[in-house]
């Protein structure tokens, strides 16, 4: 059993990656500032006195420092990121967090011996993809502060992490989602404002022809990811692209929403931002090879996941 600090351990894919870690019988410190994770998240556990739960920004070393002095992790899963739309929004705080936060963790893993560091990244560091699927070695052309975050938080790892003897390892995820998610993602957002829409018999909007397309690759298999690479002492110093290898289009994505809630949906559609990513599909090749990921919850039943916890007691 090892001790593993996990960072907006409250989160969509880190409360996720403290529900695996406790199964496994590990010792779990969370640290998390609710400016996206939720309570609720991590409320059981809590309950039940099966984690540490340290409210902290990331941004202040001093904070990190604290929580590291106090509990010693061995290991950390770094997860704590401003969104895309939070980063639009209010960019100096994107760089506070993703950048100089991940600049103090790094610094505290090195400080306090930590023996692994994962961390996420995103397939934002690509931008518009040059070919389909992307595999890892997909130049980098991020088109809007947060892919250059996360460029940033990948250099970080190259140079610091690398050279202070801190074995880390790094996903790229796709297109997160899960019944636990906030509205700061871009993409997708879709599930709560179409669930919601659809089952209230309002307006939805549908930007363009709906053609675009997502790798869509729920939570849990996220988290995962990071389980499997955490303790496999074989790997370390990579990167790796998370998502389910396969695109959905997102008219297809509303068509299987209508489906499972009876319902059709009134659609308003917008003319689509000419900057925004049309495809998505990631090469998980590698990640399958070294780590044996293998993703496991369907677009259905994940939008059933979705649906069936955002509307409890309503349907």
């Amino acid at each position: 059993m090892s001790k593993v600090l996990v960072t907006g351990g409250a989160g969509n894919i880190g409360s996720f990656i403290v529900d695996q870690l406790i199964e496994l019988g590990h010792q779990v410190v969370v640290i998390d500032n609710f400016y996206n994770g939720k309570f609720r998240n991590v409320a059981d556990h809590l309950a039940n006195n099966r984690i540490d739960l340290e409210t902290a920004d990331i941004g202040s070393y001093e904070m990190v420092k604290y929580v590291f002095d106090k509990y010693k992790p061995e290991y950390v899963s770094h997860q704590a990121s401003l969104m895309i739309m939070d980063s639009n929004k209010f960019p100096h705080k994107a760089i506070e967090t993703n950048i100089t936060g991940t600049f103090n963790i790094i610094q505290a893993c090195n400080e306090f011996g930590v023996k692994k560091l994962t961390y996420g990244s995103s397939s934002s560091v690509y931008g518009n993809p040059r070919y389909i699927p992307v595999d890892e070695n997909h130049p980098f052309d991020q088109q809007n502060l947060y892919g250059a975050t996360k460029v940033a938080k990948e250099a970080l790892m190259h140079s610091w992490a690398y050279s202070h003897n801190v074995p880390y390892v790094g996903f790229r995820y796709f297109n997160i989602y899960s019944e636990r998610q906030g509205i700061g993602a871009f993409y997708t957002q879709v599930f709560q404002k179409w669930i919601h829409g659809i089952n209230d018999g309002q307006e939805i909007v549908m930007y363009g022809d709906g053609e675009q397309t997502m790798d869509l690759v729920h939570s849990y298999d996220a988290a995962k990811a990071n389980i499997l690479a955490m303790f496999n002492d074989n790997v370390k110093n990579e990167h790796f692209n998370i998502g389910s290898g396969q695109e959905t289009k997102v008219k297809d994505l509303l068509a299987l929403i209508e489906k499972m809630l009876g319902k059709k949906a009134l659609v308003k559609h917008v003319e689509s931002d000419p900057h925004l990513v049309r495809r998505r599909c990631a090469s998980i090749e590698k990640a399958k090879k070294m780590l044996g990921f293998e993703p496991t919850i369907s677009v259905e039943e994940g939008t059933k996941r979705y649906i069936d916890y955002l509307l409890k007691g309503k349907i």
